[in-house]
């Protein structure tokens, strides 16, 4: 009798974090990822919800994708979301993530930071996460005029998992 089985990634992800049948190493710290948006990627004239899967970064067994962009009229600001899609091998890899199950220790302030072409700070307006691997931002109306060529994100919210099975 042949036995089959469904490892999914979010499957694998859960059983390294819990330790049930791996061996990890996670990062004390959050790691910075850094990466940039692309100009044609949003329109900062309508207020639709733009709703698109533009992977801006690789790390390891996981990319980090946008997923929406909105300019909020209501709250004066360009909302950008994002989370992590993991491809995880059964045997072993590295995948970043936000949520440790157990984790017991105390957890970093996040630290997200958004700098225009010519490397000069822009103000962050409203942060998020969750659920599960999402974040959000957004960045103030006066202020989007510093986004029109594109954007650098260096985001310092996620633990790196090295994993291999036992």
């Amino acid at each position: 009798m042949i036995h089959q089985y469904n490892y999914d990634s979010q499957t694998i992800k859960e059983s390294v974090l819990i330790g049930d049948g791996y061996r990890s190493t996670i990062g004390e710290e959050y790691r910075a990822v850094k990466f940039f948006i692309k100009p044609d990627w949003f329109e900062l004239d309508t207020n639709k919800r733009q709703n698109m899967h533009e992977v801006v970064t690789r790390v390891g067994n996981s990319q980090i994708v946008l997923t929406e962009i909105w300019v909020r009229e209501e709250v004066n600001d360009v909302y950008f979301t994002f989370t992590v899609e993991n491809k995880l091998s059964r045997k072993s890899g590295y995948f970043i993530t936000q949520n440790l199950a157990n984790y017991t220790g105390e957890l970093p302030m996040p630290n997200i930071q958004l700098l225009s072409e010519n490397e000069q700070e822009i103000a962050l307006g409203q942060f998020a996460q969750g659920p599960e691997e999402y974040f959000s931002f957004g960045i103030n109306h006066e202020d989007a005029d510093e986004i029109e060529h594109g954007f650098t994100v260096v985001a310092s919210i996620y633990f790196g998992v090295q994993y291999d099975k036992d």
